[in-house]
């Protein structure tokens, strides 16, 4: 209509392209939180590792970036072609009953079968064979005391003269009435198998009708712990003659009195691959300084007693401790670099996928000098001649990539990280007795996260302590293949109370099992 007041046409379109940006930035806020809720969906239901099979990264690879097609249902029903020098994936063979269980399992005869027909005339039949039907079976263990009986005399020719009587024994856990492998039961069931100490106070009351509350098992826990602590100990002391250490820490909530919610503490694991020993450090920290004071920082002086390489992820504090220390040298970690590609693949396939083949080519290669047993000298000559090329090559693609992308996103932040660690990561290919990444250490804190499900915290700062010790004996037990239960049922036996340094150092899992394989040779 004349006169009325429309917006010209300068307005409409200012109007439209500032709608325009603002929808473009919508969608992008969009897929941005669409990759975050891909990425946690992933973390909660997606398989734990980051490692994909070869033919599925190559069937990606094909698809996603040169266009190929995916392959007909008859074509991908047949074998699938093995990578070129491996040999084809054949399934395994079904084991048998031998095979699954121990050949040493006791037997005991509940019958003998005989048909009627030779029960009725056994002159006529000769035996010539038997046959089993075996089940597999348990029996319950039981609660017992085991009693030593103190004799007390009086002399006959002078009744007023004090009674004789032997001294008494010492606990095997001092202030308890705990025998070893009960206390090597409730250790195993806790930090081995993850069942809370009101789970075993419930079990105990259900099988043996024994009242064993919470407060006694914990009370019985602690000083077990201070018992072993010299053993402990021990164990850190020859984690710390390793020259080449993997390190990583974990959160662990705690309770801290008065503070009316959990705190936050952390499980410091320090891995030793060649000595294959690793110890828990529990602190209520995550700064460099734990490191230092497990390293042996001395504050007079300033110095340090460690020397060598540290394998560990980017975090900041291990940065710090090796600009302070030029005796540190870090060593990067693949599985992390790997990691991030894997997280950023739905944003980029293009560029993640050919990183993430050459980075499966390499870890393919790490696994036939593992499977070979190949010594430190020999596996820097492999990594030297067949590992490097392939590294320069996947370092020659990030470096193209960072130029094109910028350090938005989960890609950005993949190819920044990648950039950052690099200098680390070839610290691994030029020490032979390093490992390409750090999972040996990291596999180290699925017991404890294991067992937070259940008990979700520890109790207080102190109990942090005594818990990274026996998540110490457990590892080291499982490291050098003995039964926990039947180590620190003979450790507790044999640690006298009070023990030295040098007593402790004998009953480490390393030397007991040492021991153990002494002994069996010298008996064959």
């Amino acid at each position: 209509m004349p006169g009325a007041n429309h917006p010209d046409l300068t307005t409409l379109l200012a109007r439209v392209e500032r709608l325009e940006g603002e929808l473009a930035l919508a969608k992008a806020e969009i897929k941005r939180k669409d990759r975050i809720i891909e990425a946690l969906q992933h973390r909660l239901f997606g398989p734990s590792s980051e490692k994909m099979d070869p033919a599925q990264l190559q069937l990606m690879f094909d698809e996603l970036v040169l266009g190929k097609p995916a392959p007909s249902p008859d074509q991908s029903a047949g074998e699938t072609s093995a990578p070129e020098g491996e040999k084809p994936n054949v399934a395994k063979t079904r084991r048998t009953k031998a095979d699954r269980f121990p050949k040493n399992l006791k037997i005991i005869v509940e019958a003998v079968l005989i048909p009627d027909e030779v029960d009725a005339n056994p002159n006529d039949y000769d035996e010539i064979s038997e046959e089993y039907h075996d089940e597999l079976d348990v029996i319950k263990a039981e609660m017992i005391w085991r009693r030593t009986i103190r004799k007390k005399f009086v002399r006959k020719s002078d009744k007023t003269c004090p009674p004789v009587i032997a001294p008494a024994p010492l606990p095997s856990i001092p202030g308890t009435l705990c025998a070893p492998a009960l206390a090597a039961q409730i250790i195993v069931d806790k930090f081995e198998d993850h069942l809370p100490h009101y789970c075993q106070s419930n079990r105990f009351r259900r099988r043996y009708d024994v009242d064993l509350g919470r407060q006694t098992i914990n009370a019985w826990t602690h000083a077990t712990a201070g018992h072993l602590n010299p053993i402990g100990q021990a164990i850190k002391a020859e984690v710390r003659q390793a020259t080449e250490l993997q390190v990583d820490e974990t959160p662990i909530e705690y309770l801290k009195p008065g503070h009316g919610s959990t705190k936050t503490g952390y499980l410091w694991i320090y891995n030793d691959p060649l000595g294959k020993t690793c110890y828990y450090d529990w602190r209520t920290g995550r700064g460099h300084d734990c490191l230092m004071d497990f390293l042996g920082y001395d504050e007079e002086t300033g110095t340090i007693d460690y020397a060598g390489d540290i394998q560990c992820d980017g975090y900041s504090a291990y940065q710090a401790l090796a600009a302070r220390y030029s005796c540190i040298r870090l060593a990067g970690c693949l599985a992390h670099i790997r990691r991030k590609f894997v997280e950023a693949m739905a944003e980029a396939p293009d560029i993640t996928l050919p990183i993430l083949q050459i980075i499966q080519r390499i870890y393919r290669i790490e696994q036939q000098t593992r499977l070979a047993q190949a010594p430190p000298a020999c596996r820097e000559l492999i990594r030297r001649a067949r590992i490097r090329p392939l590294a320069d090559a996947l370092y020659r693609l990030i470096l193209e990539a960072r130029i094109a992308h910028l350090p938005h996103g989960l890609l950005g932040e993949a190819l920044t990280y990648a950039i950052n660690q690099w200098p680390k990561f070839l610290v691994c290919l030029e020490n032979g007795r390093l490992e390409i990444d750090n999972n040996l250490a990291e596999n180290k804190v699925r017991p404890a996260k294991l067992g937070a499900k259940n008990w979700m915290f520890f109790g207080n700062a102190e109990a942090g302590t005594n818990n990274a010790l026996f998540y110490t004996l457990m590892a080291n037990c499982k490291i050098q293949g003995l039964d926990p239960e039947i180590y620190l049922t003979e450790v507790i036996k044999r640690l006298p109370h009070n023990a030295t340094a040098e007593q402790a150092a004998e009953l480490t899992p390393a030397r007991f099992a040492a021991a153990l394989r002494a002994e069996t040779q010298a008996v064959a």
